[in-house]
């Protein structure tokens, strides 16, 4: 298998096909059957489909066939996999931080990124995901879009427009910030005098107006919020 190939040179960068899942990660989206030729392939040669005990392939093979299970729907695999992961791989909350991450018994300092990118992502994903992600659009440019956020201090669990509203949910990065003053702004091409806020709770909102973004002065905290239009408003989005 050829990870790489200068063609100046004529020069592969070849690699065993026990690591082709590197290689069908990047497929996947646009040759689905040569992806899963790879990922079989490989994964075979290392021992990991079907079932049997929890298993690891090293930090960042790992991730990626995790993740591609969970693309493709292969759950008993990605069981395997996940078990392993946990058992071996050291993931660890920092409560003061809000954060998430995998040590992979390399105590470092700081968590290896490239290793955490590639699990979070295996974490996060859900069947055809992955291939989305390379073939659909992202958002038709008539959607609102929220920027400003005060991260870590708030995180943002849940940014969704269904056409009608845009809804938000709000995450502290700690139980310390929660109730501290916050805000961000949701932009858009459309006049945004004519959308309001309601929030889920009982948290204090306001918004105003500010070179055509929206913005929500509120407070930090776990809340749900719902951008919509005012009823009786004709104004909308471009």
């Amino acid at each position: 298998m050829s990870l790489y190939y200068d063609p100046i040179l004529d020069v592969h960068h070849k690699l065993p096909v026990m690591v082709a899942v590197i290689n069908a990660l990047y497929l996947a989206p646009h040759r689905p059957s040569d992806a899963r030729r790879l990922y079989e392939a490989g994964l075979g040669m290392l021992g990991v489909l079907g079932d049997g005990s929890p298993k690891v392939i090293g930090e960042r093979n790992t991730g990626v066939a995790l993740l591609l299970s969970r693309e493709w729907g292969l759950d008993e695999t990605a069981t395997r996999l996940a078990a392993g992961a946990d058992a071996t791989y050291e993931p660890t909350w920092d409560t003061g931080r809000g954060e998430f991450t995998w040590g992979f018994g390399l105590d470092e300092e700081h968590p290896r990124g490239q290793f955490n990118a590639i699990m979070a992502a295996a974490e996060a994903t859900a069947p055809g995901a992955w291939t989305a992600l390379a073939t659909e659009r992202s958002r038709p440019t008539s959607e609102a879009e929220v920027v400003g956020v005060d991260f870590p201090t708030v995180a943002m669990r849940r940014a969704e427009w269904d056409a009608d509203a845009l809804h938000l949910a709000s995450a502290p990065m700690n139980d310390n910030v929660v109730g501290q003053p916050t805000s961000w702004r949701i932009t858009w091409r459309g006049d945004p005098t004519g959308w309001e806020v309601t929030v889920g709770d009982n948290a204090p909102v306001d918004t105003r107006v500010d070179n055509d973004d929206l913005v929500i002065d509120t407070v930090v905290g776990a809340h749900r919020y719902t951008v919509s239009r005012v009823p009786g408003s004709t104004l909308g989005l471009e």
